[in-house]
C-alpha cells in the first residue's frame, strides 16, 4: 500500500530509511498566511492563480520565492461577494478579473467552494499538532481528506513530516494544483472524498478541517445513513484509519451538539473519544472572514475486540453560563467546561442571526489552546 500501485512501505519511513518530503514547502511566520484585508487576500488569490498558470505553461516546478506567493492563496470562502452577479461598485473589477482568469468550470467550482473553503489559521494547526504529539503520534501515513492548498502539510512538525507519507484529497482544481506545487512529495488527488479510492485501515492519522454545511454527498457505502457532509467525513475517515490510529478533525459544533446523535452512535463502537476543544467563534475570523463556533475532535480507532473507554460524548446535557443562561450542549463539554475556549452565549453567526455560540474570553487564542491541549490524555 503506497504511492506506487502494489508496493508496500513501512508507515514510519521511506525506502532505505531516507527522509521524506524534503521537497515540500514549509510555512514560516514570514509568510503571514491569512493576514491582510479582504482586498489584499483577493489580490493574493489572483497572484497565486496567475503564477500557477505560468508554471503550467512553462512546465516547471515553482521556486521557493514563487511558492511564498502560492501559499498566500486563501480560497474564496471569506470573499463570496466577488462572485455576485450584481457585484457593481466595490467588487466589480475583481469579479471581472476572476472571470478572465478561470475557465467556466473552474469559476463554478470556486463559487461552490465559498460554502466551506475556510482555511485554518496557523495557530490552530500548530496547536493540533501539539495535541497529536501529546497523544503519542510521531509519524506514519497521514490522510488529509479536505486539503485546500495544504496547510496541514506545510505546518507539520519537521521530524514528523520527514518520516511520514502524505495523502491529500481536494475537490477544487485550483486549490489542488497549488497544493501540488507546494507539496510535490505528497500524493495529492483532485477529487471529492466520496470518490477517493483509499484502502480501509491504511492510515495512522487522518487530520483536517472538514467541510461543514446543510448538504449531503453521494456515496453508496453511507447513503442510507443520511449524514450531512461534516458527519460523512467522520464516518468515512474512520474507515480509512487503522486500528489504534488517530482521527483529528475540525468540525461544526453541530457534530457534538445536535440532538440527532446518529453519527456519535455510529462511531461509538468504532472509536474511543479522547476529547475535544471548542474554539471561540472568532478563531477563523482573520483567516476566513467568518465567525463560526467549531470543535476539534480527537478520536482513536479501536483495536479489534477493544471496547470504548473514553469520556461520554453521545448525549446532550444542560450547561448554564455565568449570566445564568441555559444551553443544551454535548455532555463532554458540560463535564469539561475548561475545554471550551470562551463562554457560551446567544450571538449571530455566518448561518443565522441568533444561535448558541462560543464567545472568546480574555485569553490569547494560542495561550488558550496550549492550556486545553495540556488537558488531553498523554501517550
Amino acid at each position: 500500500m503506497g504511492i506506487d500501485p502494489g508496493e508496500i512501505y513501512s508507515p514510519s519511513a521511506g525506502r532505505n530509511g531516507q527522509r521524506l518530503n524534503a521537497g515540500n514547502y514549509r510555512i514560516q511566520p514570514a509568510d503571514r498566511v491569512g493576514e491582510g484585508s479582504l482586498k489584499l487576500k483577493c489580490r493574493a488569490n489572483f497572484a497565486a492563480i496567475e503564477l500557477v498558470r505560468k508554471l503550467d505553461a512553462e512546465n516547471r516546478a515553482a521556486t521557493d520565492e514563487e511558492r511564498s506567493v502560492l501559499v498566500k492563496y486563501v480560497g474564496w470562502g471569506g470573499i463570496p461577494q466577488v462572485f455576485a452577479q450584481q457585484a457593481s461598485g466595490e467588487w466589480e473589477d475583481e469579479r471581472q478579473k476572476l472571470v478572465s482568469l478561470l475557465t467556466q468550470e473552474e469559476f463554478e467550482s470556486a463559487r461552490a467552494s465559498t460554502l466551506n473553503a475556510h482555511y485554518t489559521s496557523p495557530v490552530v494547526v500548530s496547536a493540533i499538532y501539539d495535541a497529536v504529539t501529546r497523544l503519542g503520534f510521531e509519524h506514519g501515513r497521514v490522510l488529509e481528506p479536505a486539503l485546500g492548498i495544504g496547510h496541514f502539510f506545510g505546518l507539520m512538525p519537521e521530524e514528523m513530516s520527514a518520516h511520514s507519507r502524505l495523502t491529500g484529497i481536494e475537490l477544487d482544481p485550483i486549490s489542488a494544483n497549488i497544493a501540488r506545487r507546494l507539496y510535490p512529495d505528497a500524493d495529492i488527488r483532485n477529487q471529492g472524498f466520496e470518490n477517493a479510492r483509499l484502502v480501509d485501515g491504511g492510515f495512522d492519522l487522518a487530520i483536517s478541517n472538514v467541510p461543514f454545511g446543510d448538504y449531503k454527498l453521494h456515496d453508496p457505502q453511507f447513503n442510507e445513513r443520511n449524514f450531512l457532509v461534516h458527519d460523512y467525513f467522520f464516518a468515512k475517515g474512520m474507515e480509512k484509519v487503522r486500528p489504534g490510529g488517530l482521527m483529528v478533525f475540525i468540525t461544526s459544533k453541530g457534530t457534538l451538539d445536535k440532538i440527532d446523535s446518529r453519527l456519535r452512535d455510529h462511531l461509538h463502537d468504532k472509536a474511543d473519544f479522547l476529547g475535544a476543544i471548542r474554539l471561540p467563534n472568532t478563531a477563523f475570523k482573520q483567516n476566513a472572514n467568518t465567525e463560526v463556533t467549531a470543535d476539534i475532535l480527537f478520536l482513536r480507532r479501536l483495536e479489534v475486540g477493544e471496547i470504548a473507554s473514553g469520556p461520554a460524548w453521545s448525549a446532550l446535557a444542560e450547561h448554564t453560563n455565568a449570566e445564568g443562561v441555559d444551553f443544551q450542549i454535548n455532555e463532554y463539554f458540560v463535564a469539561n467546561p475548561h475545554m471550551m475556549l470562551g463562554t457560551m452565549q446567544h450571538v449571530g453567526s455566518m448561518y443565522r442571526g441568533d444561535e448558541p455560540a462560543l464567545a472568546p474570553d480574555t485569553r490569547d487564542l494560542a495561550e488558550a489552546l496550549r492550556e486545553a491541549v495540556s488537558s488531553l490524555p498523554a501517550n
